[in-house]
């Protein structure tokens, strides 16, 4: 039978292993540099298996760089005159881009080392800024010169040419994003000539629904969504810009409230309903802030000519951002790599269980 002692002794570590255990903190971040240039860094995006791209140049060119978790490689030709933008990257380390060589605009598909072009252009239409679902789907927009509109597009594997999905649309549509349940979000005027988000199926892109209903001087932009039907995007209202969040149980709601100089812009969002995006004050301070679980966390606290933005984020929870900084004279552009670090409230809980078997033993 256990002494008295160690009761007490078991009891108060069952006590702190479960109040450890029920304890919530916001998340601490611990960043490094992955790399770092003299030349503009111009996006970046991140996957569930921690690889990073990204799109840097300078005035002759722009390639597409892959962080791989060990290693930094450059994926396009590097060709002088020709630009590689927008990488996009899917959890099967597929990743797509937008190729210019300023006679043609093409959509690129880099898949473990095989480079093709996948959207071609054809002199009519020219394309944009793709992304990729883990299908392997693809959208991006393509500028028709006939009618001088902006269409969303779609290629799937084994698809020879993409397919137009807003062509009965008499209005400029922009800025797709899709997810793993293959459901479209973009940006579009509608038929008055208002912004507006719009959500749809790529399957079923004439069923879509319109997000935000907007009043006449609002602007909407850069959306965003997950795998659980969750959209953010950047909302004008005629002074500031503001991060808002749409889900089917809530509708749209603010997660910011900006005034005088202060904007919001370019969010991004996981499947654990994490944003981040860019905090502003308008040609004066760029930073990074993450609005996880409620609680809002700025990741970084600039001055100077320092500055940080184009920002994402994955389903670890990892951070991926830009930042601009003057080092002995010289610009720099560094992509920063912020990863969670875990809460000390599981390290006690562990010890706590730990305790609890050293005690058990002792009794044996």
């Amino acid at each position: 039978m256990l002494s008295p002692r160690y009761v007490v002794a078991g009891g108060l570590l069952l006590l702190l292993t479960l109040a450890c255990l029920n304890a919530r903190s916001e998340p601490i971040f611990r960043t490094q540099v992955i790399h770092r240039h003299t030349n503009s860094v111009q996006s970046v995006h991140i996957n569930n298996n921690g690889w990073i791209v990204w799109a840097e140049g300078d005035f002759t060119r722009t390639d597409v760089w892959l962080y791989d978790g060990t290693q930094i490689r450059r994926l396009s030709a590097g060709e002088q005159w020709r630009l590689n933008t927008h990488p996009r990257i899917n959890n099967r380390n597929q990743i797509v881009w937008r190729y210019d060589d300023g006679t043609v605009s093409d959509v690129v598909l880099w898949d473990s080392g095989i480079l093709m072009n996948i959207i071609r252009s054809d002199g009519s239409v020219g394309f944009g800024a793709p992304d990729i679902n883990d299908d392997g789907w693809v959208v991006t927009t393509g500028e028709t010169l006939a009618t001088g509109y902006h269409d969303i597009y779609v290629w799937k594997p084994g698809d020879t040419e993409p397919v137009n999905l807003t062509s009965w649309a008499d209005f400029d549509s922009q800025n797709p994003r899709i997810n793993n349940l293959g459901q479209v979000v973009w940006n579009a005027v509608d038929s008055d000539a208002n912004p507006q988000i719009f959500l749809a199926h790529v399957d079923d892109m004439m069923n879509y629904r319109n997000l935000t209903q907007n009043a006449v001087g609002d602007d909407y932009s850069s959306p965003d969504l997950n795998d659980r039907g969750q959209a953010v995007w950047m909302h004008h209202n005629g002074s500031n810009w503001n991060i808002e969040l749409w889900s089917e149980a809530t509708g749209v709601v603010p997660l910011t409230n900006n005034t005088g100089n202060a904007a919001s812009s370019f969010p991004d969002i996981n499947n654990l309903g994490w944003v981040a995006y860019e905090q502003a004050i308008l040609f004066r301070k760029y930073d990074v802030h993450l609005f996880a679980d409620g609680t809002l966390i700025p990741l970084t606290d600039n001055s100077g000519t320092t500055r940080s933005f184009r920002i994402a984020l994955n389903d670890r929870g990892e951070i991926v951002w830009v930042t601009r900084e003057d080092i002995g004279g010289v610009r720099y552009w560094s992509v920063i790599l912020a990863q969670p670090v875990p809460e000390p409230a599981s390290g006690l809980a562990l010890l706590g269980g730990v305790a609890l078997l050293a005690l058990r033993r002792r009794k044996r």
